[in-house]
């Protein structure tokens, strides 16, 4: 079998009860093929800025597995994913160049979106926190989202994982139509901490309820490892797809998605990964909720 697309059908099978998909011995890293040269140039010039994101909220973190640290925002982003986190083994995933994870909202009467991806945000208030959540309104004050997260740690044969439940309230007393929920992360796999080696360059398939970033084994060089991080779909309030959308911060409820390899549907590059739920409509007072789950393989 083709080892990337063997990569994409473990990740596929991690959707329901994730394991740990132990690595191979990395070699030298091969010549960079035409799709590389994009990502490689940071397509996206938002990768080369400052990080700009909201003070820390919590992190959550665990020996277990070699280790795992994530970190999240009090704008309810997740701005540092560290895992393997051990000494000589340090490989950060979202917190390098542009910090990108959060979500972006829609529905109808609301010109554009709301949104807050970590280092773009706009439509939200400011947020309040308590030890269990994160809560934001709307600009307008007509939709409230909640969200909280529960983080499981793993064993020598389960990896460790986050859930993140995005509860929408309506807060009218109108029915509030056409509302999209989209989940939006930058994943940029092995590039961050003391041992990233990867310059931004991933690769990236879905599933019907999954979305990866991931390299190779034979990317990494010699000392190096290659890993990947899976976004999947655990609650659905309504009809929902994974998308590999072009840009690594797309804050529209609509997202060009990215180009695929003809062979493999694979996209390779600086790209973004999300899910994005077809809400439809909320009744007055009413609430409906979606979540996903992140954990590295």
């Amino acid at each position: 079998m083709n080892t990337r697309l063997g990569t994409v059908l473990a990740a596929a099978a991690l959707a329901g009860t994730p394991f740990v998909v132990s690595g191979a011995t990395p070699s030298a890293t091969p010549t960079p093929s035409p799709q590389a040269q994009p990502a490689q140039q940071h397509r996206d010039a938002r990768e080369g800025v400052a990080r700009s994101t909201s003070p820390t909220w919590k992190v959550f973190s665990t020996t277990v597995g070699r280790g795992t640290a994530i970190t999240v925002s009090t704008g309810a982003n997740i701005t540092s994913y560290l895992s393997p986190n051990q000494t000589g083994a340090k490989y950060e995933h979202i917190g390098v160049g542009t910090v990108g994870e959060g979500y972006v909202l829609c529905y109808s009467g609301l010109s554009g979106s709301a949104y807050d991806l970590g280092d773009l945000a706009s439509g939200f208030a400011a947020p309040t926190t308590t030890s269990n959540a994160v809560t934001r309104r709307t600009s307008d004050n007509r939709i409230e989202l909640t969200q909280s997260y529960a983080f499981t740690v793993g064993s020598n044969t389960n990896v460790s994982n986050l859930l993140v439940t995005m509860k929408l309230r309506n807060l009218t007393a109108s029915p509030i139509s056409g509302v999209v929920l989209r989940r939006q992360v930058d994943f940029d796999i092995d590039t961050g901490g003391p041992q990233g080696w990867a310059g931004f360059l991933s690769n990236h398939a879905r599933t019907k309820a999954t979305v990866s970033a991931f390299h190779d084994p034979v990317e990494a060089p010699a000392g190096a490892e290659a890993h990947g991080i899976t976004l999947g779909s655990q609650t659905t309030p309504g009809p929902f797809e994974s998308l590999v959308t072009q840009d690594i911060l797309d804050p529209g409820c609509a997202p060009a998605q990215a180009p695929q390899t003809p062979d493999y549907f694979v996209s390779r590059g600086d790209y973004g990964d999300s899910i994005s739920y077809a809400v439809g409509t909320i009744k007055p007072g009413a609430t409906k909720t979606a979540a996903v789950r992140y954990y590295r393989f």
